[in-house]
């Protein structure tokens, strides 16, 4: 024989096995945009870079140095191993997923 359960206990069952929903208020970052130029001290192959004029919040550093090669920070020097003209990009991020990036051309000598 079928049995009928009425609604009523079916959705305190579900009711009661949920998790209280929490309505706490979430605090997400505030953040302004970065900005930046590219720095750089060349001497023959030898150049150092930096982060000059830097604007905004700023939480991640990241250079793409124009010869496959790649570094992290404000600050640093790298050697290149030709001479040549190469294209060097630098990418700023926050925390909130906000990014800048700026190019600019060098070229280094023997």
């Amino acid at each position: 024989m079928l049995k009928i359960v009425p609604i009523f206990s079916i959705l305190l069952l579900i009711c009661t096995s949920c998790e209280p929903f929490n309505l706490e208020k979430k605090e997400f970052a505030t953040c302004t945009k970065p900005t930046a130029k590219i720095g750089q001290n060349a001497f023959r192959l030898q150049v150092e870079f930096f982060v000059e004029d830097p604007q905004g919040d700023i939480g991640a550093v990241g250079w793409d140095l124009g010869d496959g090669q790649r570094k992290i920070g404000n600050r640093f020097t790298y050697i290149y191993t030709k001479p040549g003209t190469y294209t060097v990009n630098l990418t700023l991020a926050n925390q909130c997923n906000d990014t800048f990036t700026t190019t600019r051309t060098i070229t280094v000598t023997n």
